[in-house]
């Protein structure tokens, strides 16, 4: 397989090294602003049924077909997943995309949504509450919405949700230890009253908003305080998965799905649509199609592109609905910078300019993607390739002779050895990805070889920063995250909790204290560009391109807005309805 693979991305690589580095024409997108005083949406919480989504000048993405006739009840959504979660409990665990139905079982209070008008783009979007605004610079206060009842189950058999029962979400979710970089900044959660509540951080912190209220991986949920106590049992999801979101669950059969059904007092008005999900476990990517052309499933998202051009072609009528250059596994190549031969700048930057992104997109993306610098540019703050310094754009394009030249300069003339880790749990064409990138290092001496781990070893290990010293990682971003403001204070930062490469730079750590502080967007958009070009001169990490979010559906199941990945789509799902 590797041969193959190989020799099939050779062809294009030869011919991009021919034609020399590119760089994406995509235009930066501008950052949402976080509000900074009292907001008081009049709006509905999620966005009106029926709505078909457009594309917007930017993002480019595939409008989901017309809604001609209005929303309706009924049916159930099938939906997959690859596996089951490790833990039931909301906030212990965080695997992509086996504990997704979170998101349909708790509400959270603000949402980092693309919903119309701004389509593939982030904002920030009130869900569960009313209004919030910023007392000082260290102090917000939230309100929630009243009559807001959680699921008619015991131990709270339906009660109205209050602020003491968010105090005690926020102390179960300080658990989760891929949240500690931001929950530690935050000194006390103190209820006022019934439905409001103020946070005080220990120091003044621009992104409280979008780094964590509005956080989309690692969510706060609303949970009853009965719920969230210490010591409570979440070993049966049937009994113990009592929220205030859309649905309930209703059955687990462990190793086959989980089913939810309707949450009947649901607190926005209309919702949900379907009478249920059922998240069906399928690993692999064909057997999805499978399933999906023969009705056993109605949703199925980011499929490999081959099966995506199937699937067009043998379900007559079938929805698809596109965002570019926001998913991928893998997204990103990390390095050991704490230790040789990848503490040498020299050595990193050779690593950077060995890669051919534009020769995967090509290939392996089948030229569907986005190239990007240091962050996705469909985010806020991310940076096209163009948009940096000329000296610092070089390390971000393929250079093989420079590569080299480098590596002999670091005292590498014959290339060393070194070892890749990976999980084979990334779907196609991730594999493939890994491969070229293992190829391509070698073609410039770097002897290094693929190690395919188990994905739980893989979790306690590469997504911790604990692989062994010197090696080398490819994953996904961040906890799956594309949301720059998260990426720039977790990837690279001392305190960082997803810091994957070791990174210990005083000159980054001083802009992330300036960016974490700033409250003016335009001062946190400057220092977002100077921390993307600090990360691009150092080679701290080699980003991949980015595969066009997708999901596709069968004829009849209608969207409310495109969705930009998977923990989106799973939040969307009140709103979505079947003909």
């Amino acid at each position: 397989m590797r041969k193959s693979i190989l020799r099939w991305l050779g062809v294009a690589v030869l011919l991009l090294a021919a034609c020399g580095p590119s760089a994406t024409a995509t235009p930066t997108i501008p950052p949402t602003a976080t509000p900074r005083a009292g907001v008081t949406p009049t709006a509905a919480v999620a966005p009106t049924p029926g709505v078909a989504p457009t594309a917007t000048p930017v993002a480019k993405p595939t409008p989901a077909p017309t809604v001609t006739a209005g929303p309706k009840r009924g049916g159930t959504i099938r939906y997959q997943v690859r596996e089951e979660p490790p833990s039931w409990d909301p906030a212990s665990t965080h695997v992509d995309p086996a504990d997704l139905s979170k998101y349909v079982g708790f509400a959270r209070l603000l949402v980092n949504w693309s919903a119309p008008p701004k389509n593939c783009q982030s904002q920030v979007m009130p869900w569960a509450a009313q209004s919030w605004k910023f007392i000082d610079d260290k102090t917000a206060e939230f309100t929630l919405k009243e009559g807001i009842r959680f699921q008619n189950r015991a131990p709270v058999n339906g009660r109205e949700a209050t602020a003491a029962d968010f105090v005690a979400s926020f102390e179960h979710y300080r658990k989760l230890p891929l949240t500690s970089a931001q929950s530690s900044q935050v000194e006390s959660v103190t209820a006022k009253d019934k439905y409001t509540f103020q946070m005080k951080t220990k120091t003044p912190w621009g992104g409280l908003i979008t780094e964590l209220m509005a956080n989309p991986r690692d969510a706060v949920w609303l949970e009853p305080a009965e719920v969230a106590a210490p010591g409570y049992s979440w070993t049966d999801p049937v009994k113990s998965w009592v929220g205030s979101g859309p649905f309930m669950f209703k059955a687990w059969q462990p190793g086959v799905k989980w089913s939810f059904e309707r949450h009947p007092n649901y607190f926005v008005p209309g919702q949900p649509l379907v009478d249920g999900i059922d998240y069906v476990i399928i690993s692999e990517g064909s057997t999805q199609l499978a399933a999906l052309i023969a009705g056993q499933l109605n949703m199925v998202r980011d499929l490999d592109e081959n099966l995506v051009d199937q699937a067009t072609r043998s379900i007559p009528g079938v929805q698809m609905v596109r965002c570019p250059g926001v998913a991928g596994s893998p997204a990103a190549l990390w390095m050991d910078t704490s230790n040789p031969p990848f503490n040498d700048i020299r050595v990193r930057r050779a690593v950077s300019m060995a890669i051919n992104r534009k020769g995967i997109m090509d290939t392996l993306l089948n030229g569907r993607g986005a190239l990007a610098g240091v962050l996705p540019v469909a985010t806020a703050y991310g940076m096209a390739i163009e948009e940096y310094p000329a000296d610092v754009r070089s390390y971000l394009e393929f250079h093989a002779d420079q590569s080299k030249k480098l590596l002999a300069e670091a005292g590498f003339p014959n290339g060393f050895e070194t070892v890749v880790n990976f999980t084979p749990r990334y779907e196609p064409p991730a594999p493939m990805i890994a491969e070229a990138v293992v190829s391509m290092l070698n073609d410039v001496g770097i002897k290094a070889k693929l190690n395919m781990m188990e994905y739980t070893q893989f979790q306690r290990t590469v997504l911790q920063a604990k692989y062994p010293a010197g090696q080398m990682a490819l994953s996904n971003l961040s906890n799956g995250t594309p949301e720059a403001p998260l990426a720039l204070t977790s990837f690279w930062s001392k305190a960082g909790a997803s810091n994957r490469s070791l990174v210990v730079d005083p000159d980054y750590d001083k802009l992330f204290e300036e960016f974490r502080a700033a409250g003016d967007e335009a001062k946190r958009t400057d220092l977002a560009r100077r921390m993307q070009v600090l990360v691009a001169e150092k080679a701290y990490r080699v980003h991949l391109p980015l595969a066009e979010s997708t999901m596709l559906a069968r004829p009849g199941v209608h969207f409310t807005w495109v969705g930009r990945d998977s923990f989106e789509y799973n939040e969307m799902m009140g709103s979505v309805w079947i003909e």
